[in-house]
């Protein structure tokens, strides 16, 4: 599972319009549940923000962050493609990392390409397009349904992206997200089983007043003695329903293989490894 961390590093209602004073059929409705409002978002070339932070602390103290910023794009089934650039303080991936996601494809932009070329297309279908929070998918109703059942208290918050937010906090463990939905968030390499399903994230959940998600943290740590790391992953998601167009790269401008000679290794400043931490 935590292997899928180092791959990080190499590798997202409807508004109602307020009808006239006088008028009652089409004023502001507000969807019966956060999950309705967020099936009432899957609308083709419309889309949400995100901008995200993954901090891993380990046991000497020092730190690794990796920000995440893009914009998901939705249809009627949920997430049809994201566009997502990657970078960290340490220099992690050799500059910023691109990432256009559709269904089975991955165009990834970064510094070890062919001659010629900005993008390298991988084909696979294991690949989806995905909001993803590390701990959680923001666009997984499923998912995000089954969090939401674990809310231990809710209380009314601050204000983000311009509206009125309840927070609503809990826990959960790796077993139970992970049952969750049968294609789990970044988190996950594989099953979690023994120690690890047992590992408890502590989550809350921003929640603006057309119950949309505005912001997600999740803050959980590895259960090796050894090697114990801490994370924390704090997601926010701004202008939602925001128009969108995400095309993929032009096909001379994308290299489908690499020569043995162009590919360049990046260091990992953080042994992210528990075997040899």
């Amino acid at each position: 599972m935590w292997k899928q961390i180092a791959a990080l590093a190499v590798a997202l209602t409807v508004p109602a319009t307020a009808a006239g004073p006088d008028s009652t059929a089409n004023a502001r409705v507000t969807p019966a549940s956060p999950v309705d409002a967020l099936k009432h978002q899957f609308i083709e070339n419309h889309g949400v923000k995100m901008s995200k932070v993954l901090t891993v602390t380990r046991r000497d103290g020092e730190k690794l962050n990796i920000w995440i910023k893009g914009v998901a794009e939705f249809g009627r089934g949920g997430i049809t493609a994201t566009d997502m650039t990657f970078r960290s303080d340490f220099n992690l991936f050799g500059g910023p990392v691109r990432q256009i996601v559709f269904e089975g494809r991955k165009y990834v932009r970064e510094g070890a390409l062919p001659q010629g070329k900005s993008w390298f297309l991988s084909k696979d279908k294991k690949v989806h397009p995905v909001l993803d929070a590390d701990w959680i998918k923001l666009a997984d109703p499923v998912m995000l349904k089954a969090v939401l059942a674990t809310t231990e208290t809710k209380r009314p918050a601050g204000v983000y992206d311009g509206t009125r937010t309840t927070l609503y906090q809990g826990t959960m463990t790796l077993g139970e997200l992970y049952r969750a939905s049968p294609e789990p968030p970044v988190l996950f390499e594989e099953k979690p089983t023994g120690q690890e399903a047992r590992i408890e994230i502590s989550w809350r959940l921003w929640l603006g007043e057309d119950q949309l998600v505005r912001r997600a943290r999740g803050s959980w740590s590895e259960p090796y003695r050894d090697a114990r790391r801490w994370y924390v992953a704090d997601a926010r998601l701004t202008d939602w329903d925001v128009p969108t167009d995400i095309p993929p790269p032009s096909a001379d401008d994308v290299a489908t293989s690499y020569h043995e000679t162009d590919v360049r290794e990046t260091p990992l400043p953080l042994n992210l490894n528990p075997a040899t931490d």
